[in-house]
Formats: C-alpha cells, structure tokens, sequence
C-alpha cells in the first residue's frame, strides 16, 4: 500500500458511510468527522491543552472547536497561513464569535514568526494515525514536513482513521489522538 492510498482508503469508507462532515467530500482534506466535538472534548480535558499558553494550531475544519475553546480560555494561537507557507499569524485576546470564517482571522492577529515562539502544543489535523503515534496527512499544506516543534503534537481521528499499526510509514509522529471514545497515549 501506498501512501496516496491509504489516504483514499480511509477517505472513501468516510463517504460511503456517511461519517465526514463539512466540507466534503473529505477527499483532499484532513476529514472533519462525525464525533469529532466530542474528540476535542475529550482533548481539551487534557494537561497539555488546558496547561498550553500558545497553541500552534492548524486550519482544519475539524479543528474549529479546539481553537475556539483556547481563545475563550485566553489561550494566544498562532495559525499557519493557508497561502503563504512558513507565514504565521499570532491571535490573542480575540473573540472567538468574530472568526465565523478562518480567513478572518488575518483581520484581527499579527503577522508572527514561528522560531522563536514559546509552544506548548501543536494540534493538527490526520487522515491516519496508528496506536503508536503514527501520523499520516493529507498530503500537502499544514503541517510542513520540516515543521520541528519541541511541543506536543496532538490530533482528533475517527476510530475508522486509527489503525493499530500504519500499513505505510509515518509522515511524522503524534503525542495525543483523542477519539469520540478514547484518548490514546503513544
């Protein structure tokens, strides 16, 4: 197997079996799920979210309530530019209610640069992962492959993305996957 075919592997049982929610198809994406809320429920109940002062946090429509919950909480985010990459942009003390669509939040964030900035969890997006931190994405865009962080690395997976071991090598590793049922620990 492939890595390209993994990825249409899992994209495909999403579809056919009605469990990706918008945007879909979840082709070409990091899928948005159904269960994801209450993976990232699960997620912020941890002591690296809720210990986390900056968060490094992906795009990702499945994402949308982890970064909401950390601007709420008075957490600062740094997000990676959807266009530009190696361009970030830092939001603090904004409203979460003001950001209805991602690209707004270049309105009210600061350009930032990434070295230098004190991280304490970096959440992105998955396709695949495996019981021992194994993390495949979607192919392209965030998270960079040079991207080296010293944080953890955290993500949200429908049970159907999680494999007990890839059938494919890893993109990069994961520290957390929070599931609408479980929290794994690699």
């Amino acid at each position: 197997m492939t890595l390209g075919q993994l990825r249409e592997e899992v994209w495909n049982f999403l579809a056919r079996h009605d469990l990706a929610l918008h945007p879909t198809p979840p082709h070409g994406h990091h899928p948005n799920f159904l269960g994801a809320r209450r993976a990232a429920e699960r997620l912020m109940a941890t002591p690296e979210f809720q210990g986390a002062r900056l968060i490094l946090a992906g795009m990702d429509a499945v994402l949308k309530p982890l970064r909401e919950e950390a601007l709420k909480r008075g957490k600062a985010l740094l997000l990676p530019h959807p266009d530009r990459p190696g361009e970030f942009l830092l939001l603090k003390d904004v409203d979460p209610r003001r950001l209805k669509r991602v690209r707004e939040a270049y309105r009210y964030g600061v350009r930032a640069e990434l070295k230098g900035q004190p991280i304490d969890l970096v959440l992105i997006g998955a396709v695949a992962v495996d019981e021992e931190g194994g993390w495949v994405g979607k192919g392209y865009g965030f998270p960079q492959a040079w991207l080296e962080v010293a944080a953890p690395f955290a993500t949200l997976a429908h049970p159907v993305m999680v494999y007990p071991r890839l059938p494919v090598p890893p993109e990069r590793r994961v520290d957390l996957i929070a599931t609408p049922q479980r929290l794994i620990r690699p």
